[in-house]
């Protein structure tokens, strides 16, 4: 086979070789990604400028392959990267904390419909990392007092540098053990929380792809405890306590935990508004709320 030279003979390779990995999701656009990443290489902005009838240079070419290589080993695409770009945000990104994912922007989408129509609303995000959520809800929202949380310096110093660079100015990031740092004044007055919070078996991590396996710290896949749930339990349990009555929970989640997460919080004193799915399929949120008349929870 003779040495892919072009750029739409370099596109086509990296195509391939993505799509050979087993180190990567299954449902990355291979193209797309092999695109960018010679648009990377090439110093090129848009991938969609690209001239795919030129000839790049051999170290221009070289570049592209070793990001390909990097890439297919199951090293995550913002990291190679440095960015995402993040329900509209251009985000910076590196290693050190859970890289912001699309299927995050389900939780932004559905928490805007439930903060509809409230003034000044406060928003809390747990497990935060580099806070993609909080960010998101606070550049869409001006208006309201955003939090996130998270007991990550390396997490929480990317989210703060955001915050800086993209002027968003109305989101709090502080570092404690979920609810733990947050100011008094906001008990019972939560308009919304969110979460992406840890819940893999940590007998099951070394089941998931290179990509999150090798290259997210431990702990912001697993609490490390046989179920994976200890931290979800804490997010659900102690959520009534910040939450004003009709305000909103909203938990992303794998599929098959979905049923669990509804029991739990009911059992936690909320109405369980179930579980819902993006058009994709990538991601799954379970949303509950804290009744405006609060029941006797049950044991």
């Amino acid at each position: 086979m003779s040495e892919a030279r072009t750029v739409e003979q370099l596109a086509t390779l990296g195509e391939r070789v993505l799509a050979d990995s087993s180190h990567i999701f299954e449902d990355h656009d291979c193209r797309r990604e092999s695109e960018e990443l010679l648009a990377l290489s090439l110093r090129v902005d848009d991938p969609d400028d690209l001239d795919f009838g030129y000839e790049p240079p051999r170290a221009v070419r070289e570049r592209f392959l070793s990001f390909i290589t990097r890439r297919a080993g199951g090293e995550p695409f913002p990291l190679i990267t440095g960015r995402i770009e993040f329900y509209g945000l251009d985000l910076k990104v590196r290693p050190g904390a859970f890289v912001p994912r699309p299927s995050s922007e389900l939780t932004v989408t559905r928490a805007l419909k439930r903060l509809r129509g409230r003034r000044a609303p406060v928003v809390v995000d747990v497990c935060s990392g580099a806070g993609p959520i909080a960010l998101a809800l606070g550049d869409e929202l001006p208006e309201a007092e955003v939090w996130g949380t998270d007991i990550s310096d390396e997490g929480l110093a990317q989210a703060r540098a955001n915050a800086r660079s993209l002027a968003i100015g109305n989101v709090t990031f502080k570092n404690g053990d979920m609810y733990g740092s947050l100011p008094d004044r906001l008990r019972a007055g939560v308009d919304v929380i969110t979460g992406h919070v840890p819940y893999v078996p940590f007998d099951e991590i070394g089941d998931l792809p290179a990509e999150v396996r090798e290259h997210e710290p431990v702990y912001t896949l697993s609490d490390e405890t046989d179920d994976g749930l200890t931290l979800m339990r804490r997010a659900i349990e102690e959520a009534p306590e910040w939450l004003k009555p009709g305000g909103w929970l909203l938990l992303e989640v794998s599929d098959d935990l979905t049923g669990k997460l509804r029991r739990m919080c009911r059992s936690a004193g909320l109405e369980d508004k179930g579980a819902i799915t993006d058009a994709d399929e990538l991601s799954m949120l379970v949303e509950a709320r804290k009744p405006r008349s609060s029941p006797t929870r049950s044991r």
